[in-house]
């Protein structure tokens, strides 16, 4: 080094002590605060921060700060020093530390800690929670709930709070519904830039809702001091840029607050643990001339992220982690500026991000690069944004150097930044929390400011639709500093809790979350729903009569017909019920099967169907005009000449000479129809005698042919002249026993069966002769956003009232819907838009006819189809269930049925089986 450097280095050396020891000086000097230079130093203890002032303690120490020259605003308060703690987060039972004695957990009542927000804590969590709550009534802390605030308001007042997106997002968590997880955003001062406060309230989200990883952490810890808990391990050349730099630059820095550059010190490292991750989420400045970074996994290479861009912009590089992966290590080339890493499990849980600095203020976050702001929150997607500041814009109000209309319209931009940026998000504002000050003459007086700028946050609060959370209040309001301090709760620098204090703040804050999310739960669809058979014992009385008479032995033929809708021609529940009930009470046949083209489902029961030749399918749904004739399961086969219709029934089975049955064939007759030639069992049938008279409307036909057995085809040809309509055939053994058929429409509603024309709907009816009516409608009506409940209710009722009639006085049993979900664009469940209406309406159909009610949702028990698809019995379109999932449902279902018929006949009436 030259003399001349050599003494230029001296000099500056000088004049840096010099300047040292006057500041020293004058801060230790009986002088207004306002005169102190470091005011820290006044409030002691002296030794530390004059060790803190010339060295550091982390490899923070060996990074270059960048932009950090003087602040061009006028008093912008210094970066605090944070206090290095170690400290055990609570003693044990019956210890004592800093004067408090820790007394035995007493029992709570569940009712107790429900009201507290103790629900859903393990039993440690839970322990640590009582000792917490102990040590807030010794301070006289408060149990102060959060002001939910109101995202939108409507004609008859707020229509959402500011807190249900979050709210929301945790119940779908809760229910299974979610498949990404709620991410929070935790934006503040120093009181969290070592992760304090936060840390409690992150562990108990994630405790109650499932954990979705770490989250965001920084590349080092951006401040050289606190707790090295939210940074990985950094190499020693980083060089970090920072909002709260003196004079960090202007449109440049990202929403975290900090960017880490390898600088000029050649190429750069960290590493971080992911144990517990699956994928990391590298946060980078894409720039021209940007250099790569090489990622290592377990210290092998993975891949490598390219930085280079134009123009520059924030950007993101997601990495899929192996299993069992411990290490990640990111290694820079070139010209790098990272931001940071969030390390994810790839579960929907809890992920809650920290993003605190000290001595920032609103107005510093203002500081971000609006664009960068923006693109950074939004790919982070949160459901919950939480703003903690106040405390340095009270200290700044104490001095004089700000004003309340300007923190207000700091805070304000702020609030609107977080709505634009994040529009899906809910946003909670705290208020600062309360600190002291050392009066010339050694007095501690609580600082002057905190209260006020509470009470201008609670406005910005309510007029940016935020929810807003008073910690003042919480801690014990102004004056509260001084009771924390000589409870060793706070710091000496009379600003900062110490690790028990914010542990006491984390969970003041944690339970006012919860007690309002319990607070916001509502039913989950708003309706009274009991599981069970409702009704039974006077709506299916008769046909519990024939039940037990087949059961002795005595009895005949008991048919059971069910309307509904349905994805497959045979559905397992359907089966499932008809097989169970056909074994304990007998087989009366197979009953009624619809014309159409081959099917799977029926080959798996047995029955096969085939249509050769030229055939139109045609629907009640896809109908021109309403009010048309169709089969009882609401479609026709329509074939020109020469094309024929098969319907086998017990495809395989030997033919049998008992028990005696019935073959049945139903086609429609009227104007222009073709001739119509029928085989049985490859037999050809004489034609039936013309009638009296030609039929001018369509009219239904049925004939019916004496066989014997299960085993048999009917074959229906036509023979010319027009068009043949068939729309069905039922095989029925003339036996004791039950008929169950199920006729069944896909996405068919009760109003599809209600359009049928009457009389050929009625004539079917009749000659099935159906005892117990079932109608399974409501799933697809659920699914109707603008559902008409009382059309619903009108037109449901009519339309069982008169198939009662058709069907000769028959029973009635209205199965209500399963559950069904449908998925949001942020990857949530929720309840299809109609399912309170028909779960409201159609109990209330059954009751007003005298139908028993079943409610399948009610069955499948809380969490409804969420949990079912977990367990493999829902489809993934949250609408249907798996083979095995109707077969469960058809389990519960008889379970209730036959649970219904046993109470029946633990209390038997007349025995006698009356007409019916």
């Amino acid at each position: 080094m030259s003399p001349a450097l050599e003494s230029k280095h001296t000099s500056v050396g000088l004049t840096l002590a010099l300047t040292l020891a006057l500041a020293v000086g004058l801060s230790l000097a009986p002088v207004p605060e306002a005169w102190r230079p470091i005011p820290s130093l006044a409030r002691g203890p002296v030794v530390p921060q004059l060790v803190a002032l010339v060295t550091t303690s982390s490899a923070a120490s060996k990074r270059k700060a960048v932009g950090v020259e003087p602040d061009a605003e006028r008093n912008t308060p210094e970066v605090p020093i944070l206090p290095e703690e170690d400290e055990p987060e609570l003693a044990s039972a019956g210890s004592t530390d800093a004067g408090i004695p820790l007394e035995p957990v007493a029992p709570v009542a569940q009712a107790e800690a429900d009201s507290l927000g103790l629900s859903g804590l393990g039993a440690a969590t839970r322990e640590d929670a009582l000792r917490l709550e102990a040590l807030r009534e010794k301070m006289e802390a408060r149990h102060v709930d959060l002001e939910p605030g109101c995202r939108r308001q409507g004609p008859t007042g707020c229509e959402e709070s500011g807190l249900a997106p979050f709210f929301q997002a945790l119940r779908a968590l809760d229910e299974g519904r979610r498949t990404v997880p709620v991410r929070v955003e935790h934006l503040g001062d120093s009181l969290i830039a070592s992760d304090h406060i936060t840390d409690v309230a992150r562990e108990r989200l994630q405790e109650r809702h499932g954990s979705g990883g770490k989250g965001f952490l920084y590349i080092d810890r951006p401040t050289r001091s606190g707790r090295d808990t939210r940074a990985g391990q950094a190499s020693a050349g980083w060089e970090f840029t920072r909002i709260i730099d003196r004079a960090p630059p202007k449109d440049r820095l990202p929403m975290t607050g900090v960017a880490f550059t390898a600088g000029n010190a050649g190429a750069q490292d960290v590493r971080f643990s992911v144990e517990d991750a699956r994928t990391a989420e590298l946060f980078f400045l894409a720039q021209p001339g940007g250099g790569s970074v090489q990622v290592f996994v377990d210290g092998k290479p993975l891949q490598r992220v390219q930085t280079r861009w134009s123009p520059a912009e924030v950007a993101s590089a997601r990495v899929k982690l192996p299993e069992g992966a411990k290490t990640l290590t990111l290694k820079t080339r070139g010209k790098v500026e990272l931001h940071g890493v969030s390390l994810e499990n790839g579960t929907p849980g809890v992920v809650y991000d920290t993003l605190g600095l000290p001595g920032a203020y609103a107005g510093v976050f203002l500081r971000t690069h609006p664009p960068y702001f923006r693109s950074q929150m939004r790919q982070r997607k949160p459901s919950l944004v939480v703003l903690m500041f106040g405390g340095n814009e009270a200290f700044r109000l104490s001095r004089e150097w700000t004003k309340l209309e300007e923190i207000k319209q700091e805070a304000e931009q702020l609030v609107k930044r977080v709505r634009e940026s994040a529009p899906d998000a809910a946003c909670l504002v705290w208020s600062p929390i309360d600190a002291a000050v050392r009066t010339m003459g050694g007095e501690l007086v609580p600082r002057r400011g905190s209260r006020a700028v509470a009470d201008v946050f609670r406005e910005v609060a309510r007029d940016g639709g935020c929810a807003y959370w008073d910690a003042l209040s919480a801690m014990g309001d102004e004056g509260s500093a001084i009771r924390w301090l000589s409870a060793g709760l706070l710091n000496e620098d009379l600003i900062h809790p110490r690790a028990k204090g914010s542990n006491l703040l984390g969970h003041l804050f944690d339970l006012a979350i919860q007690r309002a999310y319990a607070a916001s739960a509502p039913p989950r669809v708003a309706l009274v729903d009991p599981p069970g058979l409702q009704h039974a014992d006077k709506a299916l009385s008769a046909t519990f009569k024939h039940l037990l008479a087949l059961e002795k032995g005595e009895g005949s033929r008991v048919g059971i017909l069910q309307f509904g809708a349905s994805p497959t021609d045979t559905r397992p529940l359907t089966e499932a019920v008809r097989g169970a009930l056909t074994k304990r009470f007998g087989d009366a046949g197979r009953g009624f099967i619809s014309a159409g083209p081959a099917s799977e489902g029926l080959a798996a029961v047995g029955v096969t169907r085939e249509l050769t030749g030229d055939w139109t399918m045609e629907d009640a749904l896809k109908a021109a005009t309403p009010g048309q004739a169709f089969g009882l399961g609401g479609v026709r086969a329509v074939g020109a000449p020469q094309a024929a219709s098969r319907i086998r029934f017990c495809e395989g089975c030997p033919a049998a000479a008992t028990p005696p049955a019935r073959l049945s064939l139903y086609t429609l007759d009227g104007p222009g129809a073709g001739g119509l030639e029928v085989t049985v069992d490859g037999a050809a049938v004489p034609p039936e005698p013309p009638p009296p008279e030609p039929f001018t409307t369509p009219t239904v036909r049925v004939r019916s042919f004496p066989v014997s057995g299960p085993a048999h085809e009917v074959v229906a040809r036509n023979t010319g002249g027009g068009s043949l309509t068939v729309l069905g055939a039922a095989l029925d053994l003339e036996q004791p026993g039950i008929g169950y058929e199920a006729v069944e429409l896909p996405e068919a509603t009760a109003t599809t069966l209600a359009g049928l024309e009457p009389q050929a709907l009625a004539a079917q009816l009749s000659s099935r002769q159906p005892r117990l009516l079932v109608f399974a409608y409501g799933q697809n009506e659920s699914a109707h956003k603008d559902l008409d409940a009382q059309a619903l209710r009108a037109e449901y009722g009519a339309l069982i009232a008169r198939l009662k009639k058709d069907a000769g006085g028959a029973e009635c049993l209205v199965l209500g819907t399963p559950d069904r979900q449908e998925l949001k664009p942020d990857g949530t469940w929720e309840d299809a838009p109609g399912l309170a209406t028909v779960v409201t309406v159609l109990p209330e159909v059954a009751r007003e006819q005298g139908c028993a009610y079943w409610s399948a949702r009610a069955a499948m028990g809380k969490g409804g189809m969420a949990r079912w698809q977990a367990e493999g019995l829902g489809h993934t379109d949250g609408s249907r269930l798996t083979p095995e999932g109707e077969e469960k449902l058809a389990g519960l279902f008889l379970n209730d049925l036959l649970a219904a018929y046993e109470s029946f006949k633990a209390q038997p009436p007349a025995l006698a089986v009356e007409g019916r």
